[in-house]
């Protein structure tokens, strides 16, 4: 089948295609502009300044992005020279009049000196994008399943080890011994991480020498390994680390343990990509900056209007904002002290991305509420970096402020705030939305018997669970102690049933272990909709109430809302 979308390198070239046949009639605006200012008198003339200075502007942070570097540096003088005047009080108009008129014949020869762009953007994006993977909408459970090579010294303990590994995710498959690692790995293709023993037929160089040859493969060499044996030697770890392995664990481990040092050993490919809201009246930039961002595996929102943005902050909830600071009506400044003023946004980072490059104005504008200024124009790789550094600080402070320590899940705060806001933006889609309450059964039971350790192991083998099971969309909160959340967009009730009844019923066969015993544990669940119940409180109500009714008819089952 012919993939008939366009590539990265198709749509730059159509952004500077259709940039090359604007670019004259914005001259022709100028001249325009400048007639006006040698025809105005007083007020006029000033108004004619600033509409001047305005275009410049827009040309000078635009034309080298677009294979016009000339223009950039002519749009930038011209820029200048009106912002002197005006601050002069528009002294020397006539003297003003011919050196714009000589700059604008610049500008015109400037304008027919293109560069081909598209393949030096292309280049500074490639790196970036080859290291994000591509996200597509996913449906309850359908996320795909991370693939696990396990290379045991006992088929018994093996066999139980892929039945646990399944419940949490794992599509886990046995290699008979090390020997035959390689082989495997190059007819079944990639593999996300590989569990290996050291012990084979007690010769612990065996597992070691196959370890070896993986790192020699270039398509392995940087595949997670994680050592699970009985060996706990000084000699043995070292070998362990001149192989590259990420992890080492001493038997026995309890799968809940095994399974939080396999999420950490395969977090990178787990990134949700970062959102990024672009303001700007150049639709032009606005479009080039999506671009570039996209083909670094960035979701991103553009809007020229900043008079509905309040409206796209609500909808798209952006991990950081791209700024111009002069647009027509209201300046950068003045909207990032607006978004400020909301509670809920007034950590996100603002980023000003202008043409303007005095550092007093710069560090002026920061000053209501920015937190960087980048320069317009700006090498793709460059903004790549900023927006990625930005926010990827911004997501380690926010995971601070608003998750629960233990299992990484919003915390009970944050969980009612984002169900005010997808409430808010499932009325203004007019769609449906679920909330399931849940709670462990008989909790206290375990910590009594078996420890508080045992059940903090519980707690974060359900969050891991509720992680793998559910979508990228949806919204999961530890409410406090054994007590969860979730919020199920575009859900009804009938199908948040289906699934919490299968996550119930996975949760139920894992196996847990404490004080060489082996446990089972049950789980409880209310479901509630919404507009069935129009708001958060009564939601809430309505899903607590559920829940209730399903630990009062015998616990381990999902009970909808009436």
């Amino acid at each position: 089948m012919v993939d008939d979308k366009p590539s990265m390198e198709e749509k730059l070239a159509q952004l500077q295609a259709q940039y090359a046949l604007k670019i004259i009639g914005r001259i022709d605006e100028l001249q325009g502009f400048l007639q006006g200012f040698n025809g105005a008198q007083d007020g006029a003339r000033n108004d004619a300044l600033k509409s001047i200075r305005d275009a410049t502007h827009k040309l000078a942070g635009s034309g080298a992005t677009f294979g016009f570097p000339e223009v950039t540096v002519v749009a930038r003088k011209m820029e200048q020279a009106c912002v002197a005047a005006l601050e002069m009080g528009n002294k020397g108009a006539p003297e003003l009049a011919k050196q714009l008129e000589e700059m604008l014949a610049d500008l015109r020869a400037a304008s027919t000196k293109r560069d081909d762009v598209a393949r030096d953007m292309n280049a500074d994006v490639r790196g970036e994008r080859l290291r994000s993977r591509e996200f597509v909408p996913d449906l309850h459970g359908s996320s795909r399943q991370k693939v696990l090579f396990v290379i045991p010294c006992d088929g018994a303990s093996a066999m139980q080890m892929l039945l646990e590994m399944d419940h949490f995710g794992f599509d886990a498959r046995i290699v008979d011994h090390p020997d035959k690692l390689l082989d495997d790995l190059h007819t079944n293709g990639a593999v996300d991480v590989i569990i290996t023993d050291l012990e084979f037929a007690g010769d612990a160089e065996v597992a070691i020498a196959a370890l070896k040859q993986l790192r020699d493969e270039a398509e392995y060499k940087n595949t997670p390994v994680v050592v699970h044996t009985v060996l706990d030697s000084f000699a043995a770890r070292l070998s362990a680390v001149r192989v590259g392995v990420n992890a080492y664990l001493v038997k026995p481990v309890d799968m809940a343990d095994m399974i939080d040092v396999l999420d950490q050993v395969t977090r990178r490919h787990e990134d949700e990509p970062f959102r990024v809201l672009v303001v700007d009246d150049d639709e032009s930039i606005a479009s080039h900056t999506e671009l570039v961002l996209q083909g670094a595996g960035m979701e991103t929102r553009a809007t020229t209007n900043p008079m509905n943005l309040f409206e796209v902050l609500d909808d798209f909830s952006p991990e950081l904002i791209l700024l111009d600071l002069y647009m027509p009506g209201c300046d950068g400044q003045e909207i990032a002290a607006v978004v400020r003023q909301r509670e809920e946004y007034a950590g996100i980072p603002i980023v000003f991305l202008s043409g303007e490059s005095d550092k007093d104005k710069q560090l002026s504008a920061m000053q209501l509420g920015g937190d960087d200024f980048l320069t317009k124009p700006i090498r793709s790789s460059h903004l790549i970096s900023s927006v990625r550094i930005r926010v990827t600080r911004f997501r380690e402070l926010r995971s601070f402020m608003a998750r629960d320590s233990m299992t990484g899940l919003f915390n009970h705060t944050t969980t009612k705030q984002l169900l005010d806001n997808e409430i808010a933006r499932t009325q203004r889609s007019g769609g449906e939305l679920a909330l399931v309450a849940l709670d462990i059964d008989h909790f206290k039971n375990v910590n009594d018997s078996y420890g508080h350790g045992v059940g903090d192991r519980v707690i974060k083998a359900l969050a891991r669970l509720l992680r793998q099971r559910l979508r990228s969309a949806d919204v999961i909160g530890r409410m406090g102690g054994e007590e969860f959340a979730a919020i199920l967009p575009d859900s009804g009730v009938d199908e948040a049933f289906q699934v919490f009844d299968k996550i119930r019923q996975v949760f139920s066969e894992i196996v847990f272990h404490a004080e060489n015993k082996t446990f089972n544990v049950t789980l409880s669940c209310g479901v509630a909709a919404f507009p069935t119940h129009g708001t958060a409180t009564v939601l809430s109500d309505a899903a607590d109430k559920a829940l209730y009714a399903a630990k009062h008819a015998g616990r381990d089952q999902v009970v909808k809302a009436d």
